[in-house]
């Protein structure tokens, strides 16, 4: 009986924790940025709640994620009753850390009769510099002066805003405050030691607030006199493409002189967009220059492709071949395998080796090793009788005790074969040993091959 009590009570007590408070919420009001470097940052919302349940109850706001709602006090709502509540929401420490931009969570109030009401809010989290926008405006030949332009893009005010901006022209800092959505224009003094060719610059601009530091990069445009702006970029290594734009900045049109410069070996590897006005030889460089006047707002592009694939091909086989041949004058000792046809008085197929070795150093206990083919056998006579004749393995060797450095040795011998031999006859690379400074080394000679269909029977 007991045991039957306490289930009703259990599920009547369920019941009432996962029911639904029936509450409509508005939101009139909301501040919902939050900047990182602000100390104690929230965002606030103002709500309209309506009790749309048949009795009063009293509520309590919170959020189970990673966001404190305040306030934290329970508030009173009766039957049908509406009020208006200023909540607070203060994201925890690892969201400031790891979210940008849209942050929404839910949130919950709690009736201590009716039950729960679950809502969503969102918060915009930024790091100042993305809260603000920085701009710097072109700087004409001979100013004194250029302006920078921050602008608040959101709807909070910020104190004590530090701006540092540093480049060729100027270095500038700053501490003001921005109201909501406001804009400010600040002069820079310009202060050049030395003649600067106009073109694109990079400005660095950083952001401090609360001893919090941030810095991002602009493009800052150092125009020419008549107000014409330019833009060069290149790109590639063996085909190097080069684009020079020119812009009418100003509010005339202007006259765009486009200059490229080569020397005379590149100029052969070089084309051009558009046919040069003049072209001038000054040593070894040869000067190319284009002329076009443009209207304002107008741009005049010239495209140089320089194409290194010839001279690279050049330079790399030359390196190869250098290699190669630094190659062979380190290798100690050399062996380079011949063959000519020997005529027989029986008419066999004959063939005299011919080995041809050479020391670039001093070595020692030289073997000469050479491969006899299967179908052939071994004249017995040779200009230097071999050490050894390996019928089984059909090896034919001969050792050398000493070579000095620019010795040479030429060992031969004759193989003949009563078998006609037709067509392309290869013979296998010979292999020589010996010992150079305490250490076994090994070369190969090159194989050789000789056309039997080129004999006379």
């Amino acid at each position: 009986m007991k045991f039957k009590f306490f289930s009703v009570v259990l599920v009547f007590f369920l019941l009432s924790v996962v029911s639904a408070a029936n509450l409509d919420v508005k939101v009139l009001e909301k501040n919902d940025v939050i900047i990182t470097e602000l100390q104690n940052a929230n965002a606030t919302f103002k709500l309209e709640i309506t009790n749309l349940e048949d009795t009063w109850d009293d509520f309590q706001i919170y959020s189970l994620v990673s966001v404190g709602m305040y306030p934290k006090e329970s508030f009173r709502i009766n039957k049908s009753g509406t009020i208006t509540l200023d909540v607070s929401a203060v994201p925890f420490k690892e969201v400031l850390r790891d979210k940008r931009g849209i942050y929404a969570f839910e949130y919950q109030i709690k009736g201590k009769k009716t039950g729960f009401f679950k809502g969503t809010l969102a918060i915009r989290i930024f790091d100042i510099k993305d809260a603000v926008s920085v701009s710097l405006l072109d700087i004409p030949l001979n100013a004194t002066k250029t302006k920078l332009i921050i602008t608040n893009n959101e709807n909070i005010a910020i104190k004590n805003l530090k701006i540092v901006a540093k480049s060729k022209f100027f270095e500038f800092s700053k501490t003001f405050d921005l109201d909501k959505e406001e804009s400010k224009s600040l002069d820079i003094p310009i202060i050049l030691e030395n003649k600067i060719p106009a073109g694109e610059y990079e400005a660095e601009i950083i952001y401090e607030l609360n001893n919090k530091k941030s810095s991002d990069t602009l493009v800052l445009k150092y125009l020419e006199s008549s107000g014409i702006s330019v833009s060069e970029h290149s790109k590639g290594f063996i085909i190097k493409k080069t684009n020079i734009t020119k812009t009418n900045e100003g509010n005339v049109p202007a006259v765009a002189i486009i200059e490229s410069r080569k020397n005379i070996l590149t100029r052969l590897f070089t084309i051009y967009s558009d046919r040069p006005t003049t072209s001038q030889r000054s040593g070894i460089f040869v000067d190319y220059s284009w002329e076009k006047e443009i209207g304002v707002g107008e741009s005049y592009t010239v495209n140089v492709t320089t194409n290194y694939t010839f001279p690279f091909i050049i330079i790399l086989l030359i390196v190869l071949v250098g290699f190669f041949v630094s190659f062979l004058a380190t290798r100690k000792l050399s062996v380079h395998k011949g063959v000519s046809f020997v005529r027989t008085k029986g008419g066999e197929f004959a063939l005299k080796i011919n080995l041809r070795v050479k020391a670039r150093g001093s070595v020692r206990k030289i073997v000469i090793s050479d491969r006899i083919p299967g179908h052939a056998k071994v004249f017995n006579k040779f200009g230097i009788p071999p050490h050894r004749i390996d019928e089984h393995s059909r090896k034919i060797e001969w050792e050398i005790a000493h070579l000095n450095a620019g010795e040479e040795r030429v060992f031969s011998y004759i193989i003949y074969s009563k078998i006609n031999i037709v067509g392309s006859f290869e013979l296998p690379a010979a292999i020589v040993s010996f010992d150079y400074q305490g250490k076994r080394e090994h070369v190969l000679s090159n194989k050789t091959h000789f056309a039997a269909e080129t004999t006379e029977n």
